[in-house]
């Protein structure tokens, strides 16, 4: 085990690659800018969100970039930051887990956190924020005491009982954790992040648009001419998805895993406290990618029963690789 390498859980998700452009630039905020032949104007923006590689790509037949919509991108991810980051000892979500209560909470964490709840009711708890003691427990099982088997069942059982998302008590502008519970929104903050900055570049006339921030929105046209082509990588197999005014996330367990058979990785089943193992990948493609972002993950603890009935409820599409085949649930 003293060479296992453990990913960074916010980088779970580089499963997507945007097809028909180049890749560009290096972590950081920066911009970058482009001319085609028939003058259509492309401009990028690369850096970080929650620890994770973030892109935008802008399609605009102007001829200058607008630098003050660059500005408020920088400064709206930094206010992000500053909410939902664990790895930021001072973020919103860092104090909440370690006071338990959090009074003058952020507009924006609550309706983040208020989302969740809509999520979790929605797949009966498969998707629960309060997952992060599992997380804790498996690594410090594997990484920090550098175990090779799991943790033992009591163990499990025991912190199962800090999992349940009903733990978490919202009032106006207070959020408060039952029952010694902590939370992690990384399995829906940067989807909701991705549509706040979709939203802003739409509000600003940049329509053709695409933010990849671990989930992908492909606003308008590629070119303004078509779709943007999405190649969704799974495990040994890949699939094309076209996509305009819609986002995509995929989930896999081998994104970050605790031990080499991948049979143990960071994507939890809340009821078993196991690893879920499901389904290869799972992706999902949504009006809106804060619910791309947490159906994608609690997606590979669903049958395919219960996956394409959840689908239909929310009218979402799900993409899942069963053996080396990627499929669309109809």
């Amino acid at each position: 085990m003293s060479n296992l390498k453990v990913f960074n859980n916010s980088t779970r998700r580089k499963f997507l690659k945007i097809l028909g452009v180049s890749l560009v630039g290096t972590l950081g905020y920066s911009l970058y800018n482009s001319i085609n032949k028939n003058n259509l104007k492309k401009s990028y923006w690369t850096g970080s969100v929650i620890n994770a590689p973030a892109r935008i790509e802008i399609h605009s037949a102007d001829n200058k970039l607008n630098s003050n919509i660059i500005k408020k991108i920088d400064d709206l991810v930094l206010t992000y930051e500053n909410i939902f980051n664990l790895q930021n000892n001072n973020s919103e979500i860092s104090l909440l887990n370690r006071n338990k209560t959090l009074h003058n909470a952020s507009p924006e964490l609550i309706e983040v956190i208020k989302k969740s709840q809509y999520i979790s009711y929605n797949t009966e708890g498969l998707f629960d924020i309060t997952v992060q003691p599992l997380w804790e427990l498996y690594y410090s099982n594997f990484i920090l005491n550098n175990k090779s088997l799991p943790p033992d069942e009591n163990k499990i059982n025991e912190t199962l009982k800090l999992v349940n998302w009903k733990n978490v008590k919202v009032s106006n502008d207070m959020v408060s954790l039952q029952n010694q519970s902590s939370i992690t929104l990384n399995g829906i903050a940067q989807g909701w992040i991705t549509d706040k900055i979709t939203a802003l570049l739409i509000a600003n006339g940049f329509t053709n648009t695409l933010v990849d921030f671990g989930e992908s929105y492909a606003a308008g046209l590629y070119e303004e001419k078509r779709n943007w082509n999405i190649l969704i990588q799974g495990k040994n197999t890949d699939k094309v998805v076209s996509l305009s005014n819609k986002a995509i996330a995929t989930s896999a367990g081998h994104g970050t895993i605790f031990e080499p058979t991948m049979k143990y990785h960071h994507i939890f089943n809340t009821k078993t406290g196991l690893s879920s193992n499901n389904f290869k990948t799972v992706s999902i493609i949504s009006k809106k990618a804060w619910m791309a972002d947490a159906i994608s993950t609690s997606a590979l603890s669903m049958n395919k029963e219960s996956l394409l009935e959840l689908s239909k409820n929310l009218n979402i599409e799900a993409i899942v690789q069963e053996k080396n085949k990627l499929i669309a649930l109809s």
